[in-house]
C-alpha cells in the first residue's frame, strides 16, 4: 500500500471546507493545490526515475555475478628443442562457468527488492511532506489574505478618527497636534498595508513554487479560516501511529537486514568453478574432452565477519523503531494540545473578544466626540480591537497547520474523527 494516498484523500476531502461556491482562474483551492503538486513538484517526478532505477536493481541483482565464459589456450608454443614450431602444439577451447551455491542470486534478488521498497517508503514520507508543506503554504496564504483586511479596515478606522478629530480641531475642541499624530498613524497603517501586501505575494510564489513555478497564475487562495472542528480522541490518533511513514520504513528495514543477514551468511558456501572443452593435439591431429573443477578454501572463515556485521545492524531497527515512535507520540500529544487550545481561543475570541471591542470601540468614539474620552484612550481601544482580529485570524491557521502536521504524522484523514462542532 502506499501510505501517502490517504493523506491525500484526506487533502482533497477537506478541501471543501476552504473552498467557496465559485472558482475562477484567479482563485486557487487547496483540491487544486493538491493535484498540482503531485503532478507537477520536481521532486515527485525525480522520484518515478528513481523507483524505475530501483527496478533495474532488481534485474541486475538477478543476474549471475559470473557469466558463461568461453576460453582459448594455446600450448606448446614457439619452444625450443622438440616444442619448436607448431609440431607440438596444444589447441584447447573451452567454457567456464562459476555455480553460485547457498542461493546466492535469490537472496541478492531479495536484498534488491527489500532496497526497492524501502525506496518507495522513503519516497512516500517524501511526498506527505511535499503535500503537508504545501498545505502549509496554501493557509499561510490565506493568512496573509486576512491579515490584509485587518490592515485595510486599519486604515479605514484612523480615516474615520482623522474625519472625528479634524472636526474637533476645527470647533476648537482639540489642539492641533492631535490631527498631527492622526496623520502620522494614518501614514504608518499605510506602509504596514503596503508590507502585507507584499508579504501576500511573497506567499503566493511560495505556494507556487511547490509544484514547480515562480509564477503563481492565481490571485487569491479560497478559504474559510476560521472553519474548526474539534479533533476526535487522542487514543484513536494514537493507535493511527502505526501508520506513520517512518514506522513503516522500520518494517522495511528489518526485513531487508533480515536480507542481507541472508545473503552473508550464503557467503560460507564456497562457489565451484567449473569448465568443460576440447583439446586439438597438433602432432597427431587428435582430439581429447578437458573437464576441470575448482573450489576456494576458507569461505566459511571469511564469510565470518561479514554476518557479524549483519547480524549487529539487525539489531539496531527495533530500537531506532521504537525512539522514533516515542518521537512522534510526543509530537502527537503537543500537537493535540495546541489544536484544543486553537479552538478555545478563537472560539473566546470571535464570540466575545472582538464583539466587546467593537462596542468598546463605537463607545469610545462617541465618548472622545462628546470629549469624555482623550485621543489615546481611542488609539488604544482601537488597538485592542485589531489586535484581537489579527490573534484570531493568526490562531486559526495555528489550528489548521497543526491540524495537517497530525494528519502527517498519522497518515489518517482526522476528519473523519472530529466531532460534529464547528466554530464559527
Amino acid at each position: 500500500m502506499r501510505y501517502w494516498i490517504p493523506l491525500v484523500a484526506m487533502l482533497i476531502s477537506i478541501s471543501s471546507a476552504y473552498a467557496g461556491d465559485k472558482f475562477t482562474a484567479n482563485v486557487i483551492s487547496l483540491e487544486q493545490v493538491v493535484a498540482k503538486v503531485l503532478e507537477h513538484n520536481p521532486q515527485i517526478l525525480a522520484g518515478d526515475i528513481e523507483s524505475r532505477a530501483a527496478v533495474a536493481r532488481v534485474q541486475q541483482a538477478q543476474q549471475s555475478l559470473s557469466p558463461l565464459t568461453l576460453k582459448l589456450e594455446l600450448e606448446n608454443v614457439a619452444g625450443s628443442g622438440v616444442y619448436s614450431g607448431n609440431d607440438r602444439l596444444e589447441t584447447t577451447l573451452s567454457l567456464a562457468k562459476v555455480l553460485e551455491l547457498g542461493r546466492k542470486p535469490e537472496l541478492r534478488e531479495s536484498v534488491a527488492k527489500n532496497e526497492a521498497n524501502l525506496l518507495r517508503n522513503e519516497q512516500d514520507a517524501r511526498k506527505l511532506d511535499l503535500l503537508a508543506e504545501a498545505t502549509r503554504r496554501f493557509v499561510e496564504v490565506v493568512l496573509d489574505q486576512h491579515k490584509l483586511k485587518i490592515a485595510k479596515n486599519k486604515l479605514a478606522l484612523i480615516k474615520g478618527i482623522q474625519d472625528i478629530v479634524a472636526k474637533r480641531v476645527r470647533l476648537g475642541k482639540s489642539p492641533q497636534a492631535e490631527q498631527r499624530r492622526v496623520r502620522i498613524e494614518l501614514e504608518r497603517a499605510k506602509i504596514e498595508l503596503e508590507h502585507i501586501e507584499h508579504e501576500l505575494k511573497t506567499s503566493r510564489v511560495k505556494l507556487s513554487s511547490t509544484w514547480g513555478k515562480t509564477s503563481p497564475g492565481f490571485i487569491s487562495a479560497q478559504a474559510e479560516l476560521f472553519s474548526l472542528q474539534e479533533p476526535g480522541s487522542f487514543q484513536q490518533l494514537e493507535e493511527l501511529l502505526t501508520r506513520n511513514p517512518d514506522i513503516v520504513q522500520y518494517a522495511t528495514q528489518e526485513r531487508l537486514a533480515a536480507a542481507r543477514l541472508n545473503l552473508a551468511n550464503s557467503r560460507s558456501r564456497s562457489d565451484v568453478e567449473i569448465s568443460g572443452g576440447i583439446r586439438h593435439f597438433h602432432d597427431t591431429s587428435d582430439t581429447a574432452l578437458v573437464l576441470s573443477a575448482s573450489m576456494p578454501f576458507g569461505s566459511s572463515s571469511r564469510a565470518k565477519p561479514f554476518i557479524g556485521e549483519a547480524q549487529l545492524l539487525s539489531q539496531l531497527t527495533p530500537y531506532n523503531r521504537e525512539q522514533r515512535r516515542i518521537t512522534l507520540y510526543t509530537n502527537l500529544y503537543a500537537l493535540y494540545q495546541e489544536i484544543h487550545h486553537a479552538i478555545d481561543a478563537v472560539k473566546v475570541l470571535r464570540e466575545i473578544i472582538i464583539p466587546e471591542a467593537e462596542l468598546v470601540l463605537r463607545d469610545y468614539k462617541r465618548g472622545y466626540e462628546a470629549g469624555r474620552y482623550s485621543l489615546i484612550e481611542l488609539n488604544t481601544v482601537q488597538r485592542t480591537l485589531l489586535d484581537a482580529q489579527l490573534e484570531a485570524a493568526v490562531t486559526a491557521s495555528n489550528y489548521h497547520r497543526n491540524k495537517i502536521e497530525i494528519e502527517r504524522l498519522t497518515g489518517s484523514n482526522m476528519a473523519r474523527l472530529e466531532k460534529n462542532h464547528e466554530v464559527r
